[in-house]
């Protein structure tokens, strides 16, 4: 499988939101998905799909560490 982030993916990546189970809705010019307590946004949905993948991957201790910080900067800095 190949995706690129493209305008072909902008309605893709906000069902996969809704399938999640958020509800979505457009505040001060960024897309929010809010589900229970937790509420995400970003720029577009592509993006917003991204923020909530963090979330879900890194729960609340989504913050990198220095470490981390530091190991992506060496790479793509």
């Amino acid at each position: 499988m190949h995706l690129s982030a493209a305008a072909n993916l902008l309605a893709l990546a906000y069902l996969s939101i809704l399938s999640k189970g958020y509800a979505v809705q457009v505040e001060g010019g960024l897309m929010v998905a809010v589900r229970g307590a937790d509420r995400f946004s970003a720029d577009g949905p592509v993006e917003l799909l991204g923020v909530i993948a963090v979330a879900e991957t890194r729960g609340e201790n989504w913050q990198a560490t220095d470490e981390e910080i530091d190991d992506f900067l060496s790479r793509f800095g």
